[in-house]
């Protein structure tokens, strides 16, 4: 039998918690305009911002048990962002719409069976498939076919972000993941909650992470 260890253990309910949080946020805003707008009003907003009453209502009930002002901030700033992007990456037919909700219901349901609690005879997925850093997303985005993200521009934008506080690399993330957006790059949403959730205490093995995909991914241009 193989036995994980403690740590090893609570990663892994993170890791799945992490992803059925942005599934959720995802959900909600293919499906209700009216919180997605809500959500979107938070941005660069800190939790006693008064544009940030409306996200309350919609966040608290899926915030971690115990969840700290900190963690709290970053599952506020992961869901604006979320809400943040243009109104074509909502869109969804009734097929895309149950597919999604059925998704959402599988995730949680192994967030509750990671934690220990009863589950209703499902059998649990396997882990949650999410990993890449947001370096690696602006390496993509310069690397993709006609990108309009230079690498120029790219390079300054990570080194701002890796050189920031709790408090700027908040301020400073919706400008850098619209940058990634213009060219298409993918943005691991449960991967970026869980750098900022962890962003007070290891920032500097974060930045070092996001600098190293970044430079590993635009290597790549220099050997083409």
């Amino acid at each position: 039998m193989t036995f994980q260890s403690p740590e090893a253990s609570k990663h892994q309910r993170n890791r799945v918690a992490y992803a059925a949080f942005t599934a959720r946020i995802e959900h909600l805003c293919r499906t209700d305009p009216g919180a997605r707008g809500a959500l979107r009003a938070g941005l660069r907003r800190d939790l006693n911002h008064p544009r940030a009453r409306a996200m309350h209502r919609l966040l608290t009930p899926l915030l971690p048990e115990g969840c700290d002002d900190r963690a709290a901030q970053a599952h506020y700033t992961v869901a604006s962002l979320i809400a943040a992007q243009p109104r074509h990456a909502f869109a969804f037919d009734q097929e895309d719409d149950e597919d999604t909700a059925v998704e959402v219901e599988a995730v949680t349901q192994q967030v509750l069976q990671e934690n220990g609690e009863p589950d209703t005879g499902a059998a649990a997925p396997g882990p949650i498939p999410y990993g890449a850093s947001f370096g690696a997303t602006l390496g993509r985005a310069v690397m993709a076919k006609g990108a309009s993200m230079r690498m120029s521009a790219a390079e300054s934008r990570i080194n701002l972000l890796t050189r920031q506080s709790l408090r700027g690399i908040h301020l400073h993330l919706p400008a850098a993941v619209n940058q990634a957006r213009t060219s298409g790059a993918t943005i691991d949403w449960g991967q970026l909650l869980a750098d900022l959730v962890d962003w007070p205490y290891q920032s500097g093995r974060i930045s070092r992470r996001w600098l190293q995909d970044f430079y590993r991914i635009t290597d790549r241009a220099g050997q083409d």
